[in-house]
């Protein structure tokens, strides 16, 4: 890339977003962070506290204000899971946030370094369907390159009217882009306006309806690079998932493109000014080597290492629970897979195994964190990996769907990894509680 412009990043600058980010984690650090039982989000009360304590509260909140309403907060709570700094773990029949050994890591990066780390972990990392959970609206990952593209090509510092006679074309591209026009914002690729006409009469109250935008010279830069070299489709990780890949390399081309070639995916390039140069590099190069001479020598030179599933070998002992007071205790080996664990919760509640199943890794039903039987369409699938390589941990509470008709869920739980000792042969139903239910009891007479 030629060296066109210089670039420092602050605390406050371009925006305040590490200043806020490092008192997001302090807080959750320094408090006992429960989560909510139905969306498993921040409480109110710390969202309220933590509201007071950003540069721009969000006005007119109460302690009763839910996730969903805070952009800022909602887009931190995602970046501090996905980037793994801290994680769910379970305590007293509830799920509560706790920090890893990633976020000290984290906090020893120079603060370019920093901002880079959020925007690897929102780029690649994150799952923007499920970001968008809680809010109303967002873009379709279609459009995200040919937005890019229409950046590129604006004049920094003029604003865009997405609304009215002045109505620019982008306003196309950006209909339905809600708090991402936001989130954008907060990585100081813009400046938004809300359109206030629309807030309170005819717009849900989780959305963001824009009246204008300002691009940045920084985010005209970054979008330039982006679109360049760390193509959408290509680098976020739980789009290849999507396609069934358990361990994809950032950056690498989907195993099966298909119809998505009509979309043409890398839109004609028409541009009315010459581009800067940048080196696209290979997949699995850090996310931050072509932003680097964007910044002066040495600002810029790792992040935090990206972590690789590793094989942790034992007994796994799960409770698998139907209903109050009806559960199964199951042992199976790190060598057995979903398929074994599946077969396993049959035999324990007496089921017939003739129907489609899924386990949701995150306990979220129909998520993306999910793992499929083998006669479906697209995986991954329950027989795809062993369940020592599924990056387990104690405490955590896994979804099991079976027959998506009648939809019998089971909540499983990992109670503990056994290290010691010989590994069963095959799943075992080691403890019982509770007659199992008839699965076809309304066909009896």
């Amino acid at each position: 890339m030629s060296r066109l412009l210089t670039f420092v990043i602050t605390e406050t600058e371009p925006t305040p977003l590490l200043r806020d980010f490092a008192t997001f984690t302090g807080y959750l650090s320094t408090h006992n962070i429960v989560l909510t039982r139905t969306n498993r989000f921040l409480s109110g009360r710390d969202l309220y506290e933590l509201n007071q304590e950003m540069t721009h509260p969000l006005p007119d909140a109460t302690p009763r204000t839910g996730q969903g309403m805070y952009p800022l907060l909602h887009l931190f709570y995602h970046l501090v899971l996905a980037g793994k700094l801290f994680r769910k773990v379970s305590e007293k029949g509830r799920l509560a946030l706790k920090p890893t050994e990633r976020l000290q890591a984290y906090e020893e990066l120079k603060l370019t370094e920093r901002y880079f780390f959020l925007l690897e972990t929102f780029w690649i990392d994150t799952d923007w369907k499920t970001l968008k959970e809680g809010c109303f609206g967002g873009p379709s990952i279609y459009t995200v390159p040919h937005l890019l593209e229409s950046l590129i090509e604006q004049q920094p510092g003029k604003r865009i009217y997405l609304k009215g006679e002045e109505a620019y074309d982008m306003s196309q591209l950006l209909w339905n882009w809600g708090y991402f026009l936001l989130y954008f914002s907060f990585f100081g690729f813009w400046e938004v306006t809300r359109d206030e006409d629309m807030v309170a009469p005819n717009w849900p109250k989780r959305s963001f309806p824009a009246e204008t935008m300002t691009p940045s010279t920084f985010g005209v830069t970054m979008a330039e690079v982006l679109r360049e070299a760390r193509n959408l489709f290509y680098w976020n990780l739980p789009y290849h998932r999507e396609f069934g890949e358990l361990d994809a390399v950032p950056g690498s081309p989907l195993p099966d493109e298909g119809p998505l070639t009509l979309f043409r995916m890398e839109p004609e390039k028409k541009r009315s000014k010459a581009s800067i140069r940048v080196d696209k590099g290979e997949p699995g190069d850090p996310f931050f080597l072509p932003f680097a001479p964007l910044f002066a020598e040495g600002e810029l030179q790792k992040t935090l290492p990206r972590e690789r599933i590793e094989f942790v070998d034992g007994t796994y002992i799960f409770r698998v629970t139907l209903a109050k007071n009806l559960w199964r205790r199951i042992e199976i080996s790190a060598d057995d897979t979903l398929l074994d664990l599946h077969s396993s919760i049959q035999e324990a509640y007496d089921f017939d195994y003739d129907h489609l199943y899924s386990f949701f890794m995150d306990g979220r039903p129909w998520s993306r964190e999910r793992f499929v039987s083998p006669y479906e369409d697209d995986g991954p699938y329950v027989d795809e990996v062993s369940i020592g390589n599924l990056g387990l941990y104690v405490g955590q509470n896994i979804l099991y769907l079976f027959d998506y008709g009648d939809e019998w869920y089971f909540q499983v739980k990992l109670e503990e990894i056994r290290k010691e000792g010989s590994k069963p042969r095959e799943p075992t139903i080691i403890e019982e509680e509770g007659e199992a239910p008839e699965q076809y009891e309304y066909y009896e007479e």
